[in-house]
């Protein structure tokens, strides 16, 4: 993959989508190696302006809370002691945090958001976690190219193996089922003749589903769970 681009910008001139292919970004007159996926590599850069900074470029519009931080310095110090990145349940049970809190905290999510701020590299998670991948086999060959927030780049490299490894990685995996690929067929369908979303009414009414089958279906959200499993963009 080709690193050519170089950032030296201002925090607000540079949306989460594009790290992924950025070799270096610099805050407050610093500047920070990335791999191909955007996040800090070597991870031993890190420092908190960078934790700041990378806050800002995941969509954490706030500024960073004591929360955050409480969860951000558990990541690291996992990392430097035992080498290793917990997986979202032990991370959350470990700092009494829910779910949804964490998602509330870090809306591109644990390893987009969490571990991106927290300054591990994707090769040291994808080699901790072979599962969780921008692809679906090694680096070297890539299979899917999604962008920082996980969407897919390509809405034609959509196909039903991905539904199954987008399915594979939620907190409790499950396999497709026909009501999941009711759904996102029909989400595809309409983007490709509206070459737009669709409402969540418009979705459950078209399915002849009630909201909370929908949420059940897609417990990450409408967006960012069926929308994006479905291979549409995250803008549309």
């Amino acid at each position: 993959m080709m690193r050519a681009r170089r950032q030296e910008t201002w925090l607000s001139a540079v949306s989460p989508r594009e790290l992924v292919g950025m070799s270096d970004i610099t805050f407050r007159g610093k500047t920070y190696q990335l791999d191909d996926y955007g996040f800090l590599d070597p991870p031993d850069q890190w420092d908190r302006e960078f934790a700041e900074g990378m806050a800002k470029m995941v969509g954490i519009t706030g500024g960073l809370t004591e929360r955050h931080w409480q969860i951000i310095d558990y990541v690291r110090r996992k990392f430097l002691d035992e080498d290793t990145v917990p997986v979202v349940v032990m991370a959350c049970s470990e700092n009494h945090m829910r779910l949804a809190e964490l998602r509330s905290l870090f809306p591109t999510g644990y390893h987009r958001g969490t571990c991106k701020v927290a300054g591990i590299n994707y090769k040291f998670m994808y080699e901790t976690n072979y599962w969780l991948t921008y692809e679906t086999a090694p680096p070297a060959k890539p299979r899917y190219q999604l962008d920082a927030l996980g969407f897919l780049q390509d809405f034609n490299q959509w196909d039903e193996d991905f539904v199954e490894l987008a399915l594979s990685q939620r907190e409790s995996p499950i396999a497709p089922t026909d009501r999941h690929l009711q759904v996102l067929r029909y989400l595809r369908d309409y983007y490709t003749v509206h070459r737009a979303i669709p409402t969540v009414y418009e979705t459950c009414n078209a399915n002849d589903m009630t909201l909370d089958e929908l949420r059940e279906l897609f417990p990450a959200g409408y967006r960012r769970g069926a929308c994006r499993i479905a291979g549409l963009p995250f803008f549309g």
